[in-house]
């Protein structure tokens, strides 16, 4: 993998399931976009 920071969005309802999913991937040094439904994951996407 190189040394730039892999992006990664993750589309969720659940607030905590997010926060969860987030704290990991930063903690493996992902990039993390969030969403809470689909349609603001397209946006956020874009």
């Amino acid at each position: 993998m190189s040394t730039a920071k892999q992006k990664i969005l993750i589309v969720d309802d659940e607030p905590d399931i997010l926060e969860l999913i987030e704290y990991n991937l930063k903690k493996e040094g992902y990039q993390v976009f969030l969403a809470s439904n689909g349609q603001e994951g397209i946006s956020v996407a874009k």
